[in-house]
């Protein structure tokens, strides 16, 4: 337990958090950084894809537009639908919708350039396999256009080849592209009317199955309204649809797969399906289920979020392709596997550790390195601290140039100070009076004895044995303390030295041991400052008291004396005796001064002459003056 409380263990367990802390710091930082810029690429890539499929989406319908706008005004199609024969008007579009779709997907996949094949559902295989033009249009397919009928009613209708199957189309060839769902209705209009609803002509995305394998793939199908020329009644539409440009899904995986962030699978989620040539089969179902959820909580229409995928994280992107149209929502996905993210921010976890671990044997080796060089500097003050305990205040310390050189100093000027404390308590046990102290300090020998002229003031309190006499010994000690304390607070004020207490008597030198040039002035001041001192102490002080004071100037013999073990520094004199003299024939309230005292005094105090008198211990009358 020792080792503890030392001041090595206690700057280890300082250190020892301070890098534990900055190293947990970087690491979070830097997964955090590391994570952001996963994410950031992703979403980068993601738009850079959204943008691609709006534009191709905006170039298809400029082109499409106004072309199938032409063919809904087309009288033996208007007049087929007019009088029900759906099959002679599927005869007469069928053709113009196939020939614009061959021109159309040629255009676009012209466009794109020579992509990268198709690869199957497993994104691990890496067979190439032969190009096969995907705009090479053959009337089925996988690339063959959908088109369907549609009556007044929103009901898909057949013709008399084919009632039986509900085709789509004029030919039962299975693989032709039909409606995932076989139902009559389209089941999106729910119950509102499909002439109310197709206000116009519409784009949007059906799910169907097409391919010799029936496989499922989305159409970008454009819903044109049909009307009467002649009344404007609402027959029906044709539906004209295109596979989307989804090969952007396939370069965009292309491009990822072999990068050290790990490929990006992307494809389209449609009534419940996610349909994708690089999200494999066995995840699909985990990433419709998380989409539908999504859609279900929440009405934005972009969004991502954190999917477990066979025990490995993914971050799944995806945003509403078309937000405000009747038709089912088509949503654009994105999906990235985080194992590569992860790794590296293991990685980078195990490194960072090292590091800081590196950082803390680091750190412990410059504390052993360091506290041995402060503790021998610190042992050498706690020694001398135990010298001036014995009271060896001449004790001191080597000073450096560090902070412990610092403390250094400041434990010499410590002991210094003691030192002088210690010399100053020695000397005012001798002496009562500060200023007395200090001249001694200077010059021990400098207040031996020698003459000088000083101006002596005396001051008791009148009656006061009669008024402790019944009084209890500790309130006649309070009462004088209290008493002694105001004028000595008095005196000093005035540059006075207070030389002694004499019972109820205070005895108060000005010009011993330094004169000021004028003494006898400032007596007086402090005499008439003493008077309403008093007076003021009387308003809340328990018993009021009246005092005397005597005055006199004069030459004495000024000095220390006493023995080696207590001196006092004193005066003594023929004008001493006398300003005690003054002091007893003083009434209450009266400042009584010798001549030589009245003489100094300027013309600003008043004094008032009068008759001579006989003072005890002095054989001649003397001249006495009162101040007013």
């Amino acid at each position: 337990m020792k080792f503890f409380s030392s001041f090595r263990a206690k700057l280890i367990l300082t250190i020892f958090p301070v890098v534990a802390g900055v190293t947990m710091g970087a690491i979070m930082l830097s997964e955090w950084k590391f994570s952001a810029t996963y994410q950031r690429l992703f979403e980068e890539q993601f738009e850079s894809q959204i943008t691609a499929v709006t534009q191709a989406k905006n170039r298809r319908f400029y082109a499409l537009s106004s072309v199938l706008d032409k063919m809904a005004q087309k009288p033996d199609l208007l007049q087929a639908m007019r009088s029900g024969d759906y099959g002679k008007a599927m005869f007469d579009l069928r053709p113009a919708l196939e020939s614009l779709a061959q021109e159309r997907l040629q255009n676009e996949f012209s466009n794109l350039g020579r992509p990268p094949p198709l690869l199957p559902n497993d994104p691990r295989d890496e067979r190439q396999r032969p190009f096969r033009e995907a705009s090479r249009f053959n009337g089925g397919g996988q690339s063959a256009p959908f088109i369907a009928l549609i009556n007044a009613q929103g009901e898909l209708v057949t013709n008399s080849r084919s009632r039986s199957t509900l085709a789509l189309s004029s030919t039962s060839d299975d693989a032709e592209p039909t409606v995932r769902r076989r139902s009559e209705k389209l089941l999106w209009l729910s119950d509102r009317k499909f002439e109310e609803t197709l206000k116009q002509q519409e784009v949007g995305y059906l799910l169907v199955e097409a391919g010799e394998k029936r496989a499922e793939q989305i159409r970008e199908v454009f819903i044109t309204p049909l009307h009467d020329p002649m009344d404007g009644t609402f027959l029906g539409a044709f539906a004209f649809g295109l596979p989307l440009p989804a090969i952007a899904d396939r370069l965009l995986y292309e491009q990822t797969r072999r990068s050290d962030y790990g490929e990006i699978m992307g494809g389209i989620y449609l009534e419940g399906k996610l349909v994708s040539t690089t999200v494999p089969d066995d995840q699909k179902e985990a990433v419709e289920k998380t989409i539908a959820r999504l859609l279900s909580i929440s009405d934005r229409h972009h969004r991502h979020a954190l999917l477990p995928i066979g025990g490995v994280q993914h971050r799944l992107i995806y945003r509403v392709l078309n937000p405000d149209s009747p038709f089912p929502q088509a949503v654009q996905v994105n999906l990235y596997s985080l194992a590569a993210m992860d790794h590296e921010i293991a990685d980078l976890r195990r490194s960072s550790i090292g590091l800081g671990l590196v950082a803390l044997m680091t750190a412990l080796l410059l504390v052993m390195f360091i506290s041995r060089g402060l503790s021998g500097p610190i042992s050498t003050l706690v020694n001398a601290t135990q010298e001036i305990e014995r009271g060896n205040y001449d004790i001191r310390v080597k000073v450096t140039r560090n902070e412990v050189g610092r403390l250094a100093r400041a434990f010499n000027d410590m002991a210094t100070g003691l030192a002088l404390q210690e010399k100053y308590r020695s000397i005012l046990n001798a002496v009562a009076d500060r200023t007395v102290a200090e001249k001694l300090i200077e010059n021990r020998e400098a207040l031996s004895g020698e003459l000088k002229d000083v101006t002596m003031l005396f001051c008791d309190i009148r009656g006061f044995t009669a008024l402790t006499e019944k009084m209890q010994p500790h309130e006649v000690i309070d009462l004088l303390n209290e008493h002694m304390t105001t004028l000595t607070e008095v005196a000093y004020e005035h540059g006075g030295i207070v030389d002694k207490f004499v019972g109820d008597l205070i005895m108060v030198l000005f010009g011993a041991p330094v004169s000021t040039g004028n003494d006898a002035q400032r007596a007086v001041a402090c005499a008439q400052a003493m008077l309403k001192a008093r007076k003021e102490r009387n308003l809340t002080s328990t018993h009021a008291l009246e005092i005397g004071i005597g005055i006199a100037t004069g030459t004495v013999v000024a000095g220390c004396m006493g023995s080696d073990q207590r001196l006092s520094y004193t005066v003594i004199g023929h004008r001493v005796n006398l300003a005690s003299r003054l002091c007893s024939i003083a009434q209450p309230g009266q400042i009584m001064v010798d001549a030589d005292t009245a003489s100094r005094l300027t013309s600003e105090i008043h004094v008032e002459s009068m008759p001579p008198v006989q003072l005890k211990g002095i054989s001649q009358p003397t001249e006495v003056f009162r101040i007013g």
